[in-house]
């Protein structure tokens, strides 16, 4: 029975296995996913369906981007806090402008915008803090 159970009434020592390449890749995408206000996007897109003109979208664009920022600030905790709330100030417009949306009117245009969105990705992915 000893040896099925390993050494029985002595404490074992576990060794953590050092993470593959697999797992650093899974934790990288989470960081990256974890900056995207996915639920605030999918709200501006369902607005964005109602009332597709200006002015109304781009004052929706704002109402979801504090929205955004509300969510961030009050579902954060600990040190990467700020940054955080930082990444996401800047992910929402971005995210806006790629899907054809405006900010007040203003756009970079779906291409830009999508590129943009990109750099923003990998780069936003190596600074995010999730402590």
């Amino acid at each position: 029975m000893a040896t099925l159970y390993g050494s029985i009434g002595r404490s074992v020592r576990i060794q953590k296995a050092e993470p593959g390449i697999a797992d650093k890749v899974q934790d990288y995408l989470s960081r990256v996913a974890a900056h995207i206000p996915s639920e605030v996007v999918a709200v501006y897109l369902l607005g964005k369906a109602v009332a597709p003109d200006e002015p109304v979208l781009g004052i929706w664009g704002i109402v979801c981007w504090v929205i955004a920022l509300a969510l961030r600030w009050w579902g954060t905790q600990g040190q990467g806090k700020v940054l955080n709330v930082v990444m996401t100030t800047l992910a929402f417009p971005l995210w806006a402008m790629a899907i054809g949306g405006t900010i007040l009117g203003f756009t970079l245009g779906e291409q830009i915008s999508t590129l943009a969105v990109l750099a923003f990705a990998v780069v936003a992915g190596a600074l995010y803090n999730n402590q």
